[in-house]
């Protein structure tokens, strides 16, 4: 005999498949993944030029706050969150490694350059013009001169701004003129006798980082 209460189940039917609610929700997934990839891409850019002035404790809290506003950011874009819990998770991973990929591309070149300013091409003047000193086991052959001083400039070139030039000549201070134009630095130093030495000192201050070079010069 039938059991009338089975007769009475409902029988289990497939929702249908609505593709106008499907394309709705993947169109808003793709706008929330394109904002997400954006966010994260600046907020890595900026995390590395926190670093570079030693503020990277700063980049860390950022993120954490960005993470925690996401949802918030998306909504204010008009972009619906996903709803689902693996394309949420998708999300935060994806901001998650671009800020990280960013921020590691905003330490290296060509957006940062992690040496100093370049001191390079030293040169005395004769009466012929300038003249490129060459080193001869790290000492720099400077003729004689007549007049009590040498005339000399170096060649100087960074990405980033020079903020200041310390020059010494046995560690006394010298003058000198910056032409940032050229690049070239000028300055005296007092001749050397025949058969003496001198060290001359060039420090060079940046908003990042700071090079100092020394020379020996011998005549």
């Amino acid at each position: 005999m039938v059991n009338p209460k089975k007769q009475e189940e409902p029988i289990f039917e497939e929702p249908k498949f609505d593709k106008r609610e499907y394309l709705s929700y993947e169109r808003e997934r793709a706008k929330a993944i394109i904002l997400v990839f954006i966010t994260g891409a600046l907020v890595g850019l900026f995390s590395g030029y926190l670093e570079i002035f030693g503020y990277w404790y700063l980049a860390i809290l950022l993120i954490i706050a960005v993470i925690y506003f996401l949802r918030r950011l998306i909504m204010l874009f008009k972009i619906a969150m996903p709803k689902r819990t693996t394309h949420k998770f998708l999300i935060y991973g994806e901001l998650v490694i671009a800020w990280f990929v960013f921020w590691i591309i905003a330490l290296n070149p060509p957006l940062h350059v992690a040496s100093g300013p370049e001191v390079i091409d030293l040169s005395v003047y004769h009466s012929s013009g300038w003249k490129i000193v060459t080193a001869t086991s790290g000492h720099y052959n400077i003729p004689l001169s007549s007049n009590g001083t040498d005339q000399m400039r170096y060649y100087t070139e960074y990405k980033y701004n020079i903020t200041g030039i310390h020059i010494t000549e046995n560690g006394g201070t010298l003058s000198y003129h910056y032409n940032r134009n050229s690049g070239y630095v000028y300055f005296n130093v007092t001749n050397l006798h025949a058969d003496s030495s001198k060290t001359l000192t060039v420090t060079e201050n940046s908003t990042h980082v700071t090079t100092t070079k020394t020379f020996t010069l011998y005549s």
